[in-house]
């Protein structure tokens, strides 16, 4: 144990010694590893949001998504009525049926103040006290029903000359107080134009009839039931029979699919991008071995000394060996590092939806490449520095 421990110490002593010469070798690996481990922290972050947002939707063995498109974005039509859910529940196979309504786009209304009328979009949310101005609204709000709301800047200037803080609202001709003014943002399909945020229980309460522009018929099926041939027939039987079959299509969306899709495409961005880092890689290890080829032209004196003291070949193969084991280990934990850096600080400029995930796996690649690296492209010089005899270094 001791003598390991001289080993890395020597090997430590032997790096600082020509910091600079060994900086620019692990630059290679450095850049590799940050690369590998930025994309893989971000795809597997992407992966985990998508999969949570896929169960939310109810997606699973035994239930089936139906979206709706309108031939005209400007169609405000319903496409899922109580006929509409019978339709469905008749299907051979269909459990039950209800609308999921997608919270993300916010749910269409209308502005009915005195000196101005127009469209909102109303977005449900628990809280909302990050507002620049006003002090917005607590979860307290939803246990009260609390007729509050937060509107967006544009709101503010268009409706109240940018004097909105505890004046009325008037949605679908019922009026709320304004308590914080704040754009609505996140998530994948942000905000928008005129946004209004309103407490969870509130919205409930008094706007609980209004609709999103992608409403989704969610399926339950029965335990023999094929999920694929089931949702095709109530796709079939709403497209004939819905009650916006003539402004629109309805679809069967197969959610799981989707997402296989989706981290098909994530791995293979990953695998693309790790050889592209693979050649950085290689590139690297050429490099650390010329640096410990001259290493060992450099330290031909101090090979002589130890080999007069008793040292055996297979000391000083050791030495050099873990030498470049350390020199690549420091250029993967600098990677591995600066990967979660730049993971973190892509999160920061970007939605939430890409929040990265730290795992375990990844960081243990790391750490195996860096070493393989080490002992793959040390080996050679390490065998060439052992086989040093002492009678001809003194030649």
């Amino acid at each position: 144990m001791n003598n390991l421990s001289n080993i890395i110490a020597v090997s430590f002593k032997s790096i600082m010694k020509n910091k600079r010469r060994n900086i620019l070798t692990i630059i290679g690996i450095v850049i590799g590893i940050a690369a590998v481990m930025t994309i893989m922290f971000l795809g597997n972050g992407f992966k985990k949001k998508a999969n949570e947002q896929v169960e939310d939707t109810g997606a699973g063995k035994h239930s089936a998504t139906i979206m709706y498109m309108p031939n005209s974005m400007d169609s405000k039509t319903k496409p899922f009525t109580n006929e509409d859910l019978q339709t469905a529940k008749q299907v051979e196979g269909v459990k039950s049926a209800k609308v999921k309504e997608n919270d993300e786009m916010g749910y269409n209304a209308k502005l009915t103040n005195s000196n101005k009328n127009g469209d909102l979009s109303v977005f449900k949310t628990k809280s909302q006290t990050t507002t620049d101005k006003g002090k917005g609204f607590t979860e307290d709000a939803n246990d009260t029903n609390d007729k509050v709301v937060v509107i967006d800047h544009k709101l503010a200037k268009d409706v109240f000359h940018n004097d909105a803080i505890g004046k009325t609202l008037f949605i679908d001709n019922q009026g709320f107080k304004v308590v914080g003014i704040a754009d609505k943002g996140g998530g994948m399909f942000g905000g928008g134009d005129n946004a209004v945020q309103m407490p969870t229980g509130t919205f409930k309460a008094y706007m609980k009839n209004l609709s999103t522009d992608m409403p989704q018929l969610q399926l339950k099926l029965t335990d023999d039931a094929n999920k694929k041939d089931v949702a095709k027939k109530v796709e079939k039987q709403l497209n004939k029979k819905g009650t916006a079959s003539d402004k629109g299509q309805y679809s069967y969306n197969d959610m799981e699919q989707n997402m296989k899709s989706i981290n098909k495409l994530f791995d293979g961005i990953t695998y693309f991008v790790a050889a592209v880092a693979g050649i950085s890689l290689f590139i690297a290890g050429i490099g650390v071995m010329n640096v410990m080829y001259i290493s060992v032209a450099e330290r031909t004196e101090e090979i002589a000394i130890r080999r007069a003291f008793g040292a055996k070949s297979r000391d000083i193969e050791i030495q050099f060996l873990v030498e470049s084991v350390v020199l690549c280990l420091l250029g993967g934990i600098i990677g591995l590092i600066l990967g979660i850096l730049f993971s973190f600080l892509i999160d920061a400029v970007t939605p939430k939806y890409v929040s990265p995930m730290i795992s375990f796996g990844p960081v243990i690649i790391a750490v195996g490449v860096s070493t393989l690296i080490g002992v793959v492209f040390g080996w050679v010089p390490a065998r060439a520095a052992a086989k040093k005899e002492l009678i001809d270094i003194i030649k």
